[in-house]
């Protein structure tokens, strides 16, 4: 019962917050863990339920713990007590540019944004000798990689990212924002009736060593830049350029089946990715 209560309440808090929606989350958590050998799969596991939040509440598996850092942030927006210490994360969910920005600069963060939160949650996940600490980390580590691979988490402060696009016409998707089309409209369209975890792991098996290979030869501030490609492209319609700037387009977007066959295909590489490049994280962490 407490399990179910648990699923419930991460369910309805993580909707108020920009990120990856569950489903996306779930999905890159259980790619990497799929990639893990047993004893890795394992630790994972044990750190996972071991973790304990502030009102006491635990995870049965890794893939429900790696929403956790949508729910801290929303506790801590809110102000409840014993939540507030998850503020200072506020921004590490995301990385803003100027419009003018098409290169993501190695500079683009001194230590408030994505890029420094997951150097943060790895290094104390592997150096930590405290097994609280260490699934902390792990927790938070698993959510900023997917976070950075989420194209509309590399944008623009003025409009949240696309959070204040809106409203989202066509009748195709039910998100009320662009962002939300993001996080889970194109995801949700992909998978169709397929249960998350199915889905996970047919995208898992589509991926080649020779992919993992290449990807994880990807500088993290690529990762992000990779984001960025997709967000500004024309396509996407979340910006467009004139004058060395993307600026915003007014008004909301009416999406259909065009933009679905447009992006899916880019959704599922950018879960794919996460999900190795969050694998070789957690492996080398666990192995200093």
């Amino acid at each position: 019962m407490r399990i179910v209560l648990l699923i419930s309440f991460l369910l309805f808090t993580s909707s108020k917050v920009w990120a990856w929606g569950n489903d996306g989350h779930r999905i890159v958590c259980a790619i990497a863990q799929k990639l893990l050998n047993k004893t890795d799969r394992n630790e994972v596991e044990r750190l996972s339920r071991f973790y304990k939040a502030p009102d006491g509440s635990s995870f049965f598996r890794f893939t429900e713990a790696c929403l956790f850092a949508d729910t801290a942030r929303s506790k801590a927006q809110d102000g409840v007590p014993g939540w507030q210490g998850f503020a200072k994360f506020e921004k590490w969910h995301f990385l803003n540019l100027p419009r003018s920005s098409k290169a993501v600069p190695g500079t683009a963060c001194a230590d408030n944004c994505v890029l420094f939160g997951i150097q943060t949650h790895f290094d104390l996940l592997r150096n930590s000798t405290l097994d609280r600490d260490k699934a902390e980390a792990l927790l938070f580590l698993a959510h900023w990689v997917g976070d950075i691979h989420q194209p509309l988490h590399i944008s623009y402060e003025d409009d949240r990212g696309g959070n204040f696009i809106k409203p989202i016409t066509g009748g195709f998707y039910p998100s009320d924002h662009l962002h939300a089309v993001w996080d889970s409209g194109i995801v949700t369209k992909a998978r169709g009736q397929t249960d998350w975890w199915i889905y996970a792991g047919i995208l898992k098996d589509r991926i080649t060593p020779a992919m993992r290979k290449e990807w994880l030869a990807v500088p993290r501030s690529r990762w992000a830049q990779e984001s960025y490609d997709i967000a500004i492209t024309a396509l996407a319609r979340y910006c467009r350029w004139t004058n060395n700037e993307c600026r915003r387009i007014a008004g909301g977007r009416s999406l259909d089946m065009a933009y679905q066959q447009e992006f899916q295909d880019h959704i599922e590489l950018r879960l794919q990715k996460a999900g190795v490049r969050l694998a070789s994280l957690i492996r080398s962490a666990l192995h200093p």
